[in-house]
Protein backbone atom coordinates (compact mmCIF):
# COMPACT_ATOMS: atom_id res chain seq x y z
CA UNK A 1 0.00 0.00 0.00
CA UNK A 2 1.46 3.20 -1.09
CA UNK A 3 0.67 6.15 1.49
CA UNK A 4 0.88 9.63 0.04
CA UNK A 5 1.59 12.69 1.75
CA UNK A 6 -0.78 15.45 1.39
CA UNK A 7 -0.16 18.79 1.46
CA UNK A 8 -2.20 22.23 2.28
CA UNK A 9 -3.23 24.07 -0.95
CA UNK A 10 -3.43 27.98 -0.52
CA UNK A 11 -7.33 27.18 -0.83
CA UNK A 12 -7.34 25.31 2.23
CA UNK A 13 -5.25 28.06 3.54
CA UNK A 14 -7.44 30.45 2.83
CA UNK A 15 -10.29 28.34 4.45
CA UNK A 16 -8.38 27.41 7.35
CA UNK A 17 -8.11 31.51 7.94
CA UNK A 18 -11.21 32.20 8.16
CA UNK A 19 -12.91 29.71 10.33
CA UNK A 20 -10.29 30.43 12.66
CA UNK A 21 -11.30 34.52 12.25
CA UNK A 22 -14.98 32.66 12.77
CA UNK A 23 -14.31 30.53 16.19
CA UNK A 24 -12.65 33.93 17.44
CA UNK A 25 -15.71 36.08 15.95
CA UNK A 26 -17.93 33.55 17.84
CA UNK A 27 -15.90 34.25 21.14
CA UNK A 28 -16.93 38.01 21.51
CA UNK A 29 -20.60 39.60 20.61
CA UNK A 30 -20.32 41.44 16.89
CA UNK A 31 -23.01 42.75 14.68
CA UNK A 32 -25.60 40.31 12.80
CA UNK A 33 -24.34 41.79 9.07
CA UNK A 34 -20.97 41.04 10.84
CA UNK A 35 -21.59 37.30 11.46
CA UNK A 36 -23.41 36.99 8.04
CA UNK A 37 -20.39 38.35 6.41
CA UNK A 38 -17.83 35.89 8.14
CA UNK A 39 -20.43 33.16 7.50
CA UNK A 40 -20.48 33.85 3.75
CA UNK A 41 -17.09 34.11 3.46
CA UNK A 42 -16.57 30.85 4.98
CA UNK A 43 -19.11 29.29 2.90
CA UNK A 44 -17.65 30.28 -0.15
CA UNK A 45 -13.84 29.13 1.10
CA UNK A 46 -15.91 25.84 1.90
CA UNK A 47 -17.63 25.31 -1.57
CA UNK A 48 -13.62 25.55 -3.23
CA UNK A 49 -12.47 22.54 -1.79
CA UNK A 50 -13.14 19.10 -1.34
CA UNK A 51 -14.53 16.58 1.43
CA UNK A 52 -11.19 15.61 2.16
CA UNK A 53 -9.59 18.95 1.89
CA UNK A 54 -12.38 20.17 4.15
CA UNK A 55 -11.83 17.50 6.77
CA UNK A 56 -7.86 18.39 6.78
CA UNK A 57 -8.64 22.01 7.54
CA UNK A 58 -11.49 21.07 10.10
CA UNK A 59 -9.01 19.44 11.88
CA UNK A 60 -6.08 21.63 11.99
CA UNK A 61 -8.57 24.79 13.39
CA UNK A 62 -9.62 22.24 16.14
CA UNK A 63 -5.91 21.44 17.05
CA UNK A 64 -5.19 25.17 16.61
CA UNK A 65 -7.74 25.53 19.06
CA UNK A 66 -6.59 23.18 21.19
CA UNK A 67 -2.90 24.48 21.17
CA UNK A 68 -4.49 27.88 21.75
CA UNK A 69 -6.17 26.71 24.56
CA UNK A 70 -3.44 24.69 26.17
CA UNK A 71 -0.56 27.54 25.84
CA UNK A 72 -3.69 30.04 28.07
CA UNK A 73 -3.51 27.26 30.53
CA UNK A 74 -0.04 26.93 31.05
CA UNK A 75 0.58 30.39 31.55
CA UNK A 76 -2.01 31.62 33.64
CA UNK A 77 -1.87 28.16 35.74
CA UNK A 78 -0.72 29.17 39.32
CA UNK A 79 2.95 27.77 40.72
CA UNK A 80 1.23 25.96 43.15
CA UNK A 81 -0.69 23.93 41.02
CA UNK A 82 0.87 20.87 39.95
CA UNK A 83 1.43 21.47 36.56
CA UNK A 84 3.42 17.78 35.49
CA UNK A 85 -0.20 16.28 36.17
CA UNK A 86 -2.09 18.86 34.46
CA UNK A 87 -3.57 18.11 30.94
CA UNK A 88 -5.74 20.64 29.13
CA UNK A 89 -8.77 19.59 27.92
CA UNK A 90 -8.32 18.36 24.03
CA UNK A 91 -10.90 18.39 21.47
CA UNK A 92 -10.93 15.21 19.08
CA UNK A 93 -14.12 13.54 16.84
CA UNK A 94 -15.70 11.06 19.28
CA UNK A 95 -17.06 9.32 16.38
CA UNK A 96 -13.26 8.78 15.52
CA UNK A 97 -12.06 7.29 18.66
CA UNK A 98 -15.56 4.98 18.69
CA UNK A 99 -14.26 3.16 15.74
CA UNK A 100 -10.87 2.83 17.13
CA UNK A 101 -11.93 1.10 20.81
CA UNK A 102 -14.41 -1.05 18.15
CA UNK A 103 -10.76 -1.82 16.20
CA UNK A 104 -9.58 -2.64 19.95
CA UNK A 105 -12.35 -4.37 20.94
CA UNK A 106 -12.50 -7.02 17.98
CA UNK A 107 -8.82 -7.23 16.90
CA UNK A 108 -9.19 -5.09 13.24
CA UNK A 109 -6.87 -3.26 11.48
CA UNK A 110 -7.82 0.49 11.01
CA UNK A 111 -6.95 2.75 8.26
CA UNK A 112 -6.62 6.05 9.25
CA UNK A 113 -5.70 9.64 7.84
CA UNK A 114 -2.94 11.32 10.12
CA UNK A 115 -1.69 14.28 10.31
CA UNK A 116 1.82 13.89 12.23
CA UNK A 117 3.76 16.45 13.83
CA UNK A 118 6.76 14.80 12.19
CA UNK A 119 5.81 13.72 8.69
CA UNK A 120 2.90 15.93 7.73
CA UNK A 121 -0.95 14.31 6.79
CA UNK A 122 -0.73 10.59 5.67
CA UNK A 123 -2.99 7.24 5.64
CA UNK A 124 -1.68 5.01 8.25
CA UNK A 125 -2.70 1.31 8.81
CA UNK A 126 -2.32 1.10 12.58
CA UNK A 127 -3.63 -2.29 14.85
CA UNK A 128 -5.09 -0.60 17.35
CA UNK A 129 -3.95 -1.80 20.93
CA UNK A 130 -5.42 0.53 23.54
CA UNK A 131 -7.14 3.64 24.14
CA UNK A 132 -7.23 5.81 26.27
CA UNK A 133 -8.38 9.31 24.95
CA UNK A 134 -7.31 11.74 24.32
CA UNK A 135 -4.70 8.75 23.54
CA UNK A 136 -4.44 5.44 21.95
CA UNK A 137 -1.45 2.84 21.14
CA UNK A 138 -1.06 0.96 18.21
CA UNK A 139 1.12 -1.21 15.60
CA UNK A 140 1.63 0.87 12.82
CA UNK A 141 2.36 -0.82 9.40
CA UNK A 142 3.97 2.24 7.99
CA UNK A 143 7.14 2.93 10.85
CA UNK A 144 6.33 -0.67 11.54
CA UNK A 145 6.35 -0.49 15.56
CA UNK A 146 4.37 0.32 18.67
CA UNK A 147 3.50 4.31 18.35
CA UNK A 148 1.04 6.86 20.52
CA UNK A 149 -1.92 8.43 18.37
CA UNK A 150 -3.21 11.52 19.40
CA UNK A 151 -6.92 11.43 18.54
CA UNK A 152 -7.31 15.09 17.76
CA UNK A 153 -4.68 14.54 14.46
CA UNK A 154 -7.03 11.47 13.24
CA UNK A 155 -8.53 13.78 10.32
CA UNK A 156 -10.23 10.16 9.39
CA UNK A 157 -10.47 6.64 10.23
CA UNK A 158 -12.28 3.57 9.47
CA UNK A 159 -12.40 -0.25 10.12
CA UNK A 160 -10.76 -2.68 7.88
CA UNK A 161 -12.08 -6.64 7.63
CA UNK A 162 -8.24 -7.54 8.33
CA UNK A 163 -8.15 -9.33 12.04
CA UNK A 164 -4.46 -8.75 13.48
CA UNK A 165 -2.76 -10.42 16.19
CA UNK A 166 -0.99 -7.88 18.55
CA UNK A 167 2.94 -8.28 18.49
CA UNK A 168 5.24 -9.08 21.09
CA UNK A 169 6.90 -6.33 22.89
CA UNK A 170 11.25 -6.86 21.84
CA UNK A 171 13.06 -7.83 25.33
Amino acid sequence: MIMKKINYTEKMYQYLAWRLFQEVYNMVEWQPEEEKTISGLVKQAREKLTDDEIKIAENRAMRMKNDYEATIAEEYVPEEFDNDNFFPQIDYNQEFYEIWKEGVANRLTVKMKYDSTTSGIGERLVDPYKSRAPYGEGYCHKRQEVRKFRFDRVIDIKLTDKKFEKKKDKE
